[in-house]
């Protein structure tokens, strides 16, 4: 079994159903079998409220968590780029060969929307070239209205779209992407799926707190490696890519332990597409 544990806030993630509800009763539980403390997870709960993605009702095993509209947003875009990934590791979502810059200039006494976009495109997989401009091979506009606000980026963001860019260190599209995007970085984030990719399936024979615990230590692997992955296209990779290889050996384990325990919830919260097919 691998030794990997998950994050306190993936378990909290994990629980939520599809109306966006999960029972603090069931957080916990769920805590306990990946061998984690109630106090951790206490934590978790209070970052992710402070950060708007979750709000709590009652207290104790009795109460419930309920997701934000940021929250759902978040959710939303969290799936999107799990089916980006596999679209573009399938080849149904080619490079167009346009790059996009995003730049914004906000005055200092609207700073929290500067940090608002900032930290979006950061998360969105845009890399800096100079002060409040960013670059991407992806068309973001539509992701940034939703983890900022349509009235932020219609009043401060700027877009362009360019088939050629140059620069210091950079002359081809390989080049900016190595430059901006370097490839260990996103190899490095990958280390830990691989690690837990390479242990020993947990079978039925360990009981349902083993696989719980198992699965949970998977899916975090799996979600801080898409965290640091800006997902540029394979065009922009060289071949072949090990991040590829290492998705889709995920969504083959995944959909194994599926088939051990289907109605377990935290299972389809962590479903990459077509994990039920393969």
């Amino acid at each position: 079994m691998s030794e990997y544990q998950a994050a306190p806030r993936t378990v909290v993630e994990a629980c939520f159903d599809p109306q966006g509800t999960a029972s603090l009763a069931y957080v916990y539980d769920l805590a306990a079998a990946a061998g984690l403390a109630d106090q951790p997870v206490r934590l978790a709960i209070r970052r992710l409220e402070a950060a708007g993605v979750l709000r709590q009702e009652g207290r104790g095993r009795k109460g419930r968590l309920l997701l934000t509209d940021t929250g759902r947003l978040r959710s939303d875009t969290d799936v999107r780029l799990v089916r980006l990934a596999y679209a573009q590791d399938a080849g149904l979502a080619p490079w167009d060969g346009f790059w996009r810059l995003h730049t914004f200039s906000v005055p200092e006494q609207r700073r929290p929307e500067r940090d608002a976009l900032r930290t979006a495109l950061t998360r969105l997989g845009a890399a800096p070239l100079a002060p409040g401009a960013y670059l991407s091979p992806h068309d973001l506009l539509a992701e940034l209205v939703g983890e900022t606000s349509e009235s932020t980026v219609g009043s401060y963001l700027v877009t362009a779209e360019a088939t050629r860019l140059t620069g210091p260190g950079f002359t081809d599209p390989a080049s900016v992407a190595e430059r901006l995007w370097p490839a260990a970085d996103t190899l490095a984030a990958y280390r830990p799926l691989a690690e837990a990719l390479a242990a020993e399936p947990v079978g039925t024979d360990h009981g349902s707190t083993a696989l719980v615990a198992s699965a949970l230590g998977l899916a975090d692997a799996f979600s801080r490696a898409l965290e640091h992955d800006p997902l540029l296209p394979p065009e922009l990779r060289p071949a072949p890519w090990p991040p590829a290889r290492l998705r889709h050996a995920f969504r083959e384990r995944w959909a194994a332990i599926r088939r051990q325990a289907p109605d377990l919830s935290l299972f389809r919260s962590f479903d990459p597409p077509g994990a039920e097919k393969a």
